[in-house]
């Protein structure tokens, strides 16, 4: 009967250090990372981090968003953060960079596809070649295929999604949170409901 008792307590500790460690593993999901800088908190102390590494901020007329300007893969960009509704947790980080003409569009494309499956792995690419008319002449030799608005290349990591999209006179790449961006999204649910 005495030994009952003395397995009854080990047994809770048991039980207690495993609850722990299943908690702790399950908590260890980490935020995407824009310049070595975890997406996470306000988005002005976001802003704050990305100013301390030489951005400047520039003002902007949309809620829950803090504009940046400065250098991005060699190129003066504009940096967008993008807050939640309610709580303001950064969620969402949109680079646009500047292109001059459709060749310089070509190389700094291709260069942010070989720099982001270097860190990220094999994207997934979708090219809206098909609009294009003159790809019904089968007969024309091998064409070559130019970029258009709207293709795109989508990495999808653990910690959130990173889409690298052309735009009219620029590429955009917006780093979007796992953790937070599932914030938003109750955040949106909410205000809906």
């Amino acid at each position: 009967m005495n030994s009952l008792f003395t397995r009854k307590p080990i047994r809770m500790l048991l039980i207690n250090f495993l609850l722990v460690i299943l908690f702790s593993a399950c908590s260890s999901e980490k935020h995407m990372k824009f310049l070595g800088v975890p997406i996470d908190g306000r988005t002005e102390q976001f802003a704050n981090e990305l100013i301390k590494l030489g951005y400047t901020e520039v003002p902007s007329t949309i809620e829950n968003q803090v504009k940046l300007k400065g250098v991005f893969i060699d190129k003066q960009c504009e940096i967008e953060i993008c807050g939640t509704m309610k709580s303001q947790a950064a969620y969402k980080v949109k680079v646009n960079v500047p292109t001059e003409n459709r060749d310089s569009l070509d190389v700094s494309f291709g260069k942010i596809q070989k720099l982001c499956s270097s860190k990220y792995g094999i994207g997934r690419s979708e090219y809206k070649q098909y609009r294009n008319s003159d790809r019904f002449h089968f007969n024309e030799p091998r064409r070559i295929r130019q970029l258009n608005p709207g293709d795109f290349t989508r990495y999808t990591t653990a910690s959130g999604i990173i889409f690298v999209e052309v735009m009219t006179n620029s590429i955009s790449i917006t780093f979007t949170d796992k953790l937070n961006s599932e914030i938003q999204k109750i955040e949106m649910d909410a205000a809906y409901i």
